[in-house]
């Protein structure tokens, strides 16, 4: 009953140990908004390029905005944002109430966050609302580049405006293995501007470690091992005294 005993302890530590070396939890959002920074996941407003069309990521290069900030904005006809989020825009005037001069010019609307991962595969989600529409893209520019979210057709789509400048719902796409490099990982988001309205995104991410599956066999078989060790270890030890 001790040796049982022993063998489910050690086991539980184990897990513990290997658990606690590969969780690694990450949550980014648009948060509270107004951000000149990628701090705490803020989203900092990156630039502008032109629109081009049919829709798909742009490769020409945009333009640096002078202030690089992202403001946070009133959701006005747009849905609410997702709790504990903010809309966010490239200007504090900007959104559904902008007029004449106010409003955005269509284009490719830049905005990027910058975050820490230990590294490895994680499950996880993208959730996002845009006016018109988004590109989610994880580590941009690098081999690993990964586009989360693929723009949506204009008027119809779950994270696009259907029915300018109305943002009616959210689109939550979900990744069962998703690869995050160990240190520094950006997240850009490219909304796409169509309607010569107010421009603005909101989202949210989730990414959450999973052990890797040689980690899991090799805590599979060091079990096996140490439970063999003391099944021979107590049956010597029988022997020694002569009980059967």
């Amino acid at each position: 009953m001790k040796v049982i005993l022993k063998v489910e302890l050690l086991t539980a530590l184990l897990l513990v140990c290997l658990l606690g070396a590969n969780a690694d939890t990450i949550t980014l959002s648009s948060g509270a908004g107004a951000s000149g920074s990628h701090a705490d996941g803020g989203l900092e407003y990156l630039g502008y390029s032109a629109l081009s069309l049919p829709l798909s990521a742009p490769t020409t290069p945009f333009s640096k905005s002078t202030s690089n900030t992202a403001y946070a904005i009133a959701a006005g006809s747009w849905s609410t944002a997702i709790a504990g989020t903010s809309w966010v825009s490239n200007a504090p005037a900007a959104g559904t109430g902008c007029s004449g001069s106010q409003c955005d010019a269509n284009g490719f609307y830049y905005y990027q966050t910058v975050f820490s991962a230990v590294g490895g595969h994680y499950d996880g989600s993208v959730s996002v609302m845009a006016d018109d529409t988004a590109e989610v893209i994880l580590d941009e520019g690098t081999p690993e580049q990964s586009i989360l979210v693929q723009f949506g057709i204009v008027g119809s789509d779950g994270h696009c405006a259907d029915g300018m400048p109305n943002c009616t719902a959210v689109d939550t796409v979900f990744f069962p293995n998703l690869s995050l490099l160990a240190g520094t990982n950006t997240l850009t988001i490219i909304d796409a501007q169509t309607g010569l309205h107010g421009a603005g995104v909101d989202f949210e991410a989730n990414f959450n470690a999973t052990p890797e599956p040689s980690s899991l066999l090799l805590l599979g078989t060091g079990l096996l091992g140490l439970a063999f060790a003391i099944f021979r270890k107590r049956k010597a030890s029988r022997a020694f005294l002569g009980i059967v």
